[in-house]
């Protein structure tokens, strides 16, 4: 069982590092497996410890650091999305520390798979999308240690201070933890594409009656794939990748609701050139999720594709016609193909359900700015 470095690999050996899952490949065995190693379980812990304390930190100077640029309300808010970004990380973690057995079913299906099926095909993208996150998550730092440490938090404690660097952590975990499931996705539709050119085969040569018997038996394996395909897509990888893109979903819409409130109620001299792409920066993991519901979407239109090819198979008055017929009965109640732990369906309807819990988010700032002004006017007399 070879293994080609500079593919998944990459993201397989970072995410043990960083204390995600402790997944690595044996190459003695040439096989994957759990690799339970007390160093994964240090660092796995040390960070879930330094979470925490930073939760109890800013609940201890929950009311100290606010600026004098925003209202009470945008601090509060501003102060509640650090808390929720930690609070999230935290039970991330857990989720894929606990999950590591499913976890290492999908990364051995999804392997099996790319070397059996892909073994010609030369993945592109998960190299460019791991350098890429690499750039955006230096982007991310260096834009956060300039504008929240050097900036905002020049009086604050330095408890607060260091506790406040919990924040871009959050980004950095998570990115690769969504790489990780935006490559494996992008993986099964190339295996589904794979796939239907077999049945387009199969397909044209049902012309011939002397190779019905063949064509079947190749036509039934193609279609079991495809039901494979769909049950790891269903049952694993939602329960594993679905509640983290939940979580980060509901993030998202906290996190853009805060940067657009900030840049409507700060008012600085940085042209309008430099104020987009600071807001560009601090946007980056929501684009990443974004981009992540975007793949899958794919992966629902490319496994739709198989039961509009077979809607053109000719009749041959054989078996072949109810294995058809079964099939695309079957896929008419199928269900959504990726979700977010059955939430809602991992595609490009989740973001009107993102911006939709922007306006809202928003509404709701806006209502309390208006009593705030209001309360301290009528204090005034």
């Amino acid at each position: 069982m070879d293994f080609q470095p500079g593919e998944l690999c990459a993201y397989y050996r970072l995410c043990r590092y960083l204390g995600i899952f402790c997944i690595d490949y044996n190459s003695t065995k040439k096989k994957f497996r759990l690799r339970r190693s007390v160093l994964c379980y240090v660092v796995h812990f040390a960070l879930q410890a330094y979470l925490v304390g930073c939760m109890f930190v800013m609940f201890t100077y929950w009311r100290r650091c606010f600026k004098s640029e925003l209202t009470t309300t945008g601090n509060h808010f501003d102060r509640l999305v650090m808390v929720m970004a930690l609070g999230i990380l935290v039970v991330q973690n857990a989720w894929l520390i606990w999950l590591q057995a499913p976890h290492l079913r999908i990364v051995r299906q999804i392997e099996f798979y790319r070397r059996r099926h892909l073994a010609n095909v030369r993945l592109l993208l998960p190299k460019r999308l791991f350098w890429l996150i690499i750039a955006t998550n230096l982007l991310y730092m260096a834009n956060f240690i300039k504008t929240c440490v050097f900036e905002w938090l020049t009086d604050a404690p330095r408890f607060f201070v260091i506790t406040s660097l919990g924040f871009p952590l959050r980004y950095l975990v998570t990115s690769f933890t969504m790489g990780t499931y935006f490559c494996m996705v992008h993986i099964i539709r190339l295996v589904l594409r794979w796939n239907q050119l077999e049945i387009n085969a199969v397909i044209e040569e049902l012309a011939d009656l002397k190779k019905t018997g063949p064509n079947r038996l190749r036509l039934r394996a193609c279609l079991e794939m495809h039901d494979r395909l769909m049950l790891l897509c269903n049952d694993e990888i939602s329960l594993v990748y679905g509640f983290i893109a939940w979580l980060s979903w509901m993030f998202a819409s906290l996190d853009v609701t805060g940067v657009i409130y900030l840049t409507m109620v700060i008012q600085t001299n940085k042209s309008i050139v430099l104020k987009l792409i600071t807001n560009v920066v601090w946007l980056s993991p929501t684009f990443m999720t974004c981009a992540a519901s975007f793949m899958s979407n794919r992966v629902t239109i490319q496994a739709n594709k198989t039961a509009k090819i077979l809607t053109k198979v000719p009749r041959t008055g054989t078996g072949l016609d109810r294995m058809i017929e079964k099939f695309l009965l079957k896929n008419l109640r199928r269900q959504p193909i990726l979700t977010a732990y059955g939430f809602f369906a991992l595609d490009k309807s989740t973001l009107f359900k993102l911006f939709t819990a922007i306006f809202t988010y928003m509404v709701i700032l806006v209502q309390f700015k208006e009593m705030e002004n209001s309360t301290k006017s009528i204090n005034k007399f």
